[in-house]
């Protein structure tokens, strides 16, 4: 009789241990980006488990124009895997091809809110704003014009976003419900009536996802504002990447582009370890 109530004893304290640590671990949890819905923190972007959407958090480098390093990214499940989300000049951006000049950047923590004012000065006077708000799981994005977009680059401006080929290759993607595949290698046509020689689009329609096959790395891309064409920037640029785009319309001012975007997140993910060398002074 004794042993049976020393074992319900055990059997008790076992379970007590168990709820104790279980509630010692669900704030760690939450503290963690454990949550579903992106948040923005203190250091001025937004972040959940396994997701950082970064807001011009960082700036083109001086020795190249377009250098794969600002705009709006995403950091997904520890690997940069999109950049240069910004209003560029071209579908597939080159390089040496134009970038605007930072205006402002503000941060409302509050209404989980970063705005940026960036303009170009040439080929014609352009000034607009990005706005990225967090909303449920995902964030909006949307592109604002004080006024009309200059004649000159009418045609050529539009919000893009670069997607890192390597996490793609081989993976599929979904236009409007339509299949495709991310080719390995570069090919497809060249639109002979733009002027920069940039390749056709590759998908157009209204909603995206990329590698819905893939909890790593899908994203879902909406337009609810706009059209979105997806190119491959390989076919024109050495250094192009995956480029979903939403052509600016001419003739419209406030609110021309509008996406919403979200991607996936795995329940606790967690970074694998790295392990780094310094080589500080040699």
């Amino acid at each position: 009789m004794m042993k049976k109530v020393h074992r319900v004893e055990t059997m008790a304290g076992s379970v007590l241990f168990i709820v104790l640590l279980l509630l010692a671990v669900m704030p760690c949890e939450r503290a963690f980006g454990g949550g579903h819905s992106l948040k923005l923190n203190s250091s001025g972007y937004f972040e959940k488990r396994g997701l950082n959407v970064l807001v011009f958090s960082n700036w083109y480098d001086g020795n190249f124009s377009d250098a794969k390093i600002s705009g709006i990214e995403l950091i997904h499940h520890g690997v940069r895997t999109a950049t240069n989300g910004d209003v560029r000049l071209s579908a597939t951006p080159e390089q040496w091809s134009e970038i605007p000049g930072l205006v402002d950047r503000k941060t409302e923590a509050a209404a989980g809110r970063i705005e940026v004012t960036l303009a170009y000065p040439f080929p014609a006077d352009l000034r607009y704003v990005i706005r990225v708000e967090a909303m449920n799981d995902g964030v909006l994005i949307s592109v604002h014009l004080d006024q009309p977009l200059p004649g000159c680059i009418e045609g050529r401006a539009g919000f893009n976003l670069e997607f890192l080929p390597s996490a793609y290759f081989r993976k599929t993607y979904l236009m409007d419900g339509r299949g495709g595949v991310f080719p390995l290698h570069p090919g497809g046509e060249k639109d002979t009536a733009d002027t920069m020689g940039c390749p056709k689009p590759i998908a157009a329609g209204k909603s995206l996802v990329l590698a819905p096959e893939d909890p790593e790395r899908r994203v879902t891309v909406k337009a609810l504002e706009g059209e979105l064409l997806l190119f491959d920037g390989r076919n024109n640029a050495q250094n192009g990447w995956f480029v979903v785009r939403s052509p600016i319309p001419p003739g419209r001012s406030g609110k021309v582009v509008e996406w919403f975007l979200t991607a996936s997140a795995m329940p606790g993910w967690i970074r694998p370890p790295v392990i780094a060398h310094s080589q500080v002074g040699y």
